[in-house]
């Protein structure tokens, strides 16, 4: 109340963009599925190995639209889904057996101190490996004649 004994007007604020019909906020409210996706698998990119030997440049088109699909369908699976895939999805221990070229190639990265890497397999030969850290898989190689971590069974 102010002196003379009459209550404040409260201003009226010019209506919003969701009054006005406009879908705005939290951007959960916007993507279908979004809510419930916290614990799905989800991709960053930041750290891909453009300049190394398994860099993406040298896939082909339809590969990349392969790749890009199998990623997004595996993005409707938890992490704990997607570890018990266990053909598509493994964790190599460092080094391990992973090759003296990817062995120094981390190096070159500053990833020489990595304990783990993961991958997750394609068609045939073809890896993609990165870093899983939490629910999120950074990529960082494209593997299309697997010889990151070559395998010595034949034929794999």
């Amino acid at each position: 109340m102010s002196k003379g004994g009459r209550a404040k007007k409260k201003l009226a604020l010019p209506p919003t963009g969701a009054a006005q019909g406009k879908r705005v906020g939290d951007v959960r409210s916007l993507l279908p599925g979004l809510a419930f996706s916290d614990d799905k698998v989800c991709w960053r990119f930041t750290y891909v190995d453009h300049d190394g030997c398994w860099g993406f440049d040298r896939m082909a088109a339809a590969t990349l639209c392969e790749v890009l699909t199998k990623l997004a369908a595996c993005e409707s699976m938890t992490l704990n889904e997607l570890r018990t895939t266990r053909r598509f999805f493994k964790e190599y221990d460092l080094p391990g057996g992973l090759s003296k070229e990817a062995v120094v190639r981390l190096g070159e990265l500053g990833f020489g101190d990595a304990t783990a890497l993961h991958r997750l397999e394609f068609t045939g030969k073809q890896r993609l490996y990165g870093f899983l850290l939490g629910n999120v898989f950074h990529v960082l190689w494209w593997d299309p004649e697997h010889e990151v971590y070559p395998s010595k069974l034949k034929h794999t």
